[in-house]
Order: C-alpha cells, then structure tokens, then sequence
C-alpha cells in the first residue's frame, strides 16, 4: 500500500507533467485546487517542481467567504504553501474579492472567465460527508450546483452542518477541465469513495458524481 508521502509524490509528477505538457502545446496551462489539511503536503511539493510557474494560473475549486489571512480561508493555504519557492510566479485568482457576499460573487464570475479553460488540472478533495468543492449533500443548493445545463460557473453555497458562506464552481464547470484527480486520506474516506462508485445519483455522496461520470478523466489519489 503506498504512502501519503509516495501518493503525493506521484501527484506532484503527473500535475508537473500535464501543466508542462500543456504549456509547451499551448504556451499557458491553469490548475485548480481545494483547502483543507489533505493537500498542505502536496502543495509544499509542487511549490519546488521544475514548471515554467510564470505561464500557469492558480485557482480554487472553492472557498470560505472568510476575511485574507484567515487561517480557514482556503486561499490562505495556497499562499502560504504552493505560492512559494519556484511557483512564487504563478498568476493566482482568488476566490474573496469584495465586502459583501453580492458583490464578491459579481466579481469572482468575472475574475474566474479569465482562467484558461478548459482547466488543465482539476484537484478536488472529500468531505467526511462525501462532499466535495462545496457541493454539500445538505445543502439547498445541491441540485442547483449540479445541474449539467446550470450556466452559472460560480455558485454561493451553504451547508447546515458547517459554517460559512462558501463559493464554488459548479459540477459543469469543473468538467471542463482535461483531468481531474481526487486525492484523500484515511479510511473512512475510502468507504466513502467506495460507495460513491456504487452510486446512481449524487446522494448521499456528491462527489459520485465527479467519480462516476464518463466526460472527464479522473483518477483518485487515496492513502491510509
């Protein structure tokens, strides 16, 4: 069984890869990433991989409306991880813009369009509660965030057991992208993870429908 350490080796490699592979076609690449602990690691190993940082835009799946250094806010994370050492050149987008959740929302719609898209690299995470971005199984917004004909890419949502108003993409958003990885830790997710491959809808667990969709490829990156 491999390591948290070798899983997060062997996703620095194939990210470095597919960024590299992408800037050197098309001569930018764009790779969108979660908060969270699980990925604190892997950001520290892609922050040292050898990639023309300066042509790749850095963005979030989704984010705590929460102020700039908050330490919960996801963005914080990747500033204070990846956007260091060799991907100090990196065009980051952050997902908090503005005073009020409105406008913050108005904004990040627009920020968000000059990402390249499709996205090179997805990497998405999952919740205990089998959600992931936050695409919630409790929220109000679950069918919403993942209607295939939604035309919105940015989402407010919100969930009844954890705090803070999130943004997210959306579930078509996030399937324009060439690859998308799943990565998580520990055994419970793996349950989680197995019955969402068994699933035929989105509940109990969203993320079965990143997993069991057949328009983007995904991988799952899981170690105990």
């Amino acid at each position: 069984m491999a390591s948290r350490d070798q899983i997060e080796n062997e996703l620095t490699e194939k990210v470095s890869k597919l960024l590299s592979l992408e800037i050197e076609k098309t001569g930018s690449a764009s790779l969108l990433v979660s908060g969270g602990s699980t990925p604190k690691n892997l950001f520290l190993k892609l922050s040292q991989a050898e990639i023309l940082w300066d042509k790749v835009q850095i963005s979030l799946v989704d984010e705590r409306y929460l102020p700039d250094g908050d330490p919960n806010q996801n963005g914080t994370i990747v500033k204070e991880l990846l956007l260091q050492n060799k991907a100090k050149t990196a065009e980051f987008f952050p997902f908090v813009l503005a005073d009020t959740v409105e406008e913050n929302a108005a904004l990040l719609r627009m920020t968000t369009d000059s990402i390249k898209q499709p996205f090179t690299v997805v990497i998405l995470g999952v919740g205990n509660d089998g959600h992931t971005a936050s695409i919630f199984p409790d929220s109000k917004e679950l069918d919403e965030a993942l209607d295939p004909k939604n035309k919105e890419k940015i989402m407010i949502t919100h969930s009844e057991n954890l705090p803070y108003t999130r943004f997210t993409f959306t579930a078509i958003a996030l399937l324009n992208s060439k690859q998308i990885f799943i990565h998580g830790y520990g055994n419970e997710k793996k349950s989680i993870l197995q019955s969402a491959a068994d699933q035929e809808t989105a509940l109990p667990y969203p993320i079965a429908y990143f997993i069991n969709q057949e328009n983007t490829p995904v991988e799952i990156y899981w170690a105990k």
